[in-house]
């Protein structure tokens, strides 16, 4: 017997999925991070932020319901995922020859739809391989090798990128291929051509080792159904409720999104290195405590994990909001170790959430919807946030007072949103509560110190 066919009887994830997920995480990473100032570089307007962000939101969901049904009804989900890894990622290399803001929206848009392919049939493949009952803990294990990877990707960028002479060094080592390999372009725009090249490889790489992926039986097979968005959404029940709860939260967080990258690019002027260790700080926080925060959830309920994570978000748009010099760059460092331990509370507790009230069979078409309905509840709001923005900047003329007042209301409506979460209901008993959990930490940790 195989070891991917006994880690798919234990209810273990094999191996190779936290190959596939890592450099995945890794080629993302490498470029995803920079986006933003990339495009801000090149003169975006804050309206052209919004509507940039806006795109990153909802082109990357838009078609995940076709793709989620298609292999829900298919099977062979791994090729999906190598198909979506592959054209995905390669096309990021284009990103380096967008010469406008618009053209660069129109590529980002066509490469979210391409890596949109990968999003739920990954899930959905890897749903397979786990148990109810485990899959919080499995779930935070893979997001801890796919965040340390993505960290490595981010710290790797900022290097390259504050490295003065690599790519005319490059050139000349390559003699007369030297410029068609490594072409010329100002500055600021050659210090990504080389994380948006090693994207592309890693794009290559990956899809082939997702194919020598073992299918479990129960994916394998697929759903002979077709459930389109509508159908889904219009069946009664905790996932219909979860998405509309999802929804005024999700249009909250996505205001503060396109005017993080103005603080950080615009306000306190980061270099490529800072934005990365910016980045970093919380990928670090989310991979410290991801893990634990799944186990978390396996014992206590997806619930009050997702409450106390979507409440805490709400003061990172404020510290950023207030985040000028000379203290700034410490004050958006704290936003986003705060960010990123809401995101470890939350991320798997979300996932395993809607697992645990799908279907199994239709496990990948409901993942999609999920994703398809919150991102287009994103792009409206990062679009409102831009555009109200960049009303507010003409008529006041002054771009940072717009940024700051928009960063403040989705703080606002972040936190009272938070609390709708209340609403949703476990499809199942879990033996302990958080009040349970935070009782017996507090105990061993009063325990240890006693023992000093």
């Amino acid at each position: 017997m195989s070891e991917e066919s006994e880690n798919i009887q234990v209810g273990k994830l094999p191996r190779r999925t936290f190959a596939v997920g890592s450099l995945t995480q890794l080629a993302i990473g490498l470029h995803s991070p920079f986006l933003q100032d990339y495009v801000i570089k090149m003169g975006a307007t804050l309206a052209e932020l919004g509507i940039f962000r806006s795109v990153g939101n909802f082109a990357p969901t838009m078609m995940q319901p076709l793709w989620g049904a298609l292999s829900d009804k298919i099977g062979r989900r791994k090729h999906f995922v190598a198909f979506g890894t592959f054209s995905g990622l390669t096309m990021v290399f284009m990103f380096f020859f967008a010469a406008t803001p618009f053209e660069m929206i129109i590529l980002y848009g066509i490469q979210s739809i391409l890596l949109s392919i990968q999003i739920p049939t990954w899930l959905s493949l890897i749903s397979g391989y786990m148990k109810e009952e485990n899959r919080g803990d499995e779930l935070g294990k893979l997001a801890v090798f796919t965040n340390i990877a993505s960290l490595i990707a981010t710290l790797l960028t900022g290097v390259i990128a504050v490295l003065p002479g690599i790519l005319p060094y490059l050139r000349m080592m390559f003699g007369d291929f030297g410029l068609v390999l490594f072409p010329t372009a100002e500055a600021w725009r050659e210090m990504y051509y080389l994380p948006f090249l090693f994207t592309a490889i890693l794009g290559i790489i990956t899809a082939l080792i997702a194919l020598t992926l073992n299918e479990s039986p129960e994916t394998e097979k697929g759903s002979e159904v077709f459930p389109p968005i509508l159908e889904i959404l219009s069946k009664p029940g905790d996932f219909r409720k979860f998405c509309f709860v999802a929804t005024f939260f999700s249009f909250a967080m996505s205001m503060a999104w396109p005017l993080f990258m103005v603080v950080q690019s615009e306000w306190l002027g980061q270099t490529p290195l800072e934005i990365a260790i910016t980045t970093s700080l919380m990928t670090i926080t989310i991979i410290l405590f991801t893990s634990s925060m799944g186990k978390v959830a396996d014992r206590v309920g997806r619930r009050p994990m997702i409450v106390v994570g979507r409440v805490m978000l709400f003061v990172v748009p404020i510290l950023y909001a207030i985040s000028i010099p000379p203290y700034g760059t410490v004050t958006v460092y704290l936003a986003n170790i705060i960010a990123g331990l809401a995101t470890a509370i939350t991320m798997n507790a979300i996932t395993a959430y809607v697992y645990d009230v799908s279907p199994e069979e239709e496990r990948g078409a409901y993942l999609a919807v999920y994703n398809t309905f919150t991102g287009g509840v994103f792009l409206l709001g990062s679009l409102f946030s831009g555009v109200m923005g960049y009303c507010i900047e003409i008529i006041l003329s002054s771009r940072y007072i717009a940024v700051f007042l928009m960063l403040l209301l989705s703080g606002i409506l972040r936190f009272f949103a938070s609390f709708l979460y209340l609403l949703i209901t476990e499809p199942r008993n879990y033996s302990s509560t958080l009040r349970v959990e935070i009782r017996n930490s507090l105990y061993r940790l009063s325990y240890l110190r006693s023992k000093k």
